[in-house]
């Protein structure tokens, strides 16, 4: 899900619709998928979520997931 969505958003942006981009961007949401998927099993959540999380992911894509991460751990270690 989240391959699928992130090269669409990718061709939806016309910003950079370099194959190699949309496969590379493709590619990395669902590594973060896989990841994210371990996280949803370790705590205990239905496999349901999967898809949910993955099409987020696919849908935010890397950059602002990213983002999100960074600002969230540097308030971490800001306290």
């Amino acid at each position: 899900m989240a391959v699928v969505v992130a090269m669409l958003r990718v061709i939806y942006d016309k910003q950079e619709t370099d194959w190699s981009r949309m496969a590379l961007e493709a590619v990395i949401c669902g590594a973060l998928t896989l990841a994210a998927g371990s996280a949803i099993s370790a705590m205990g959540l239905s496999d349901q979520w999967h898809m949910f999380i993955g099409g987020l992911i696919g849908f935010m894509g890397v950059q602002t997931v990213r983002k999100i991460t960074v600002k969230a751990v540097e308030k971490r270690i800001d306290k």
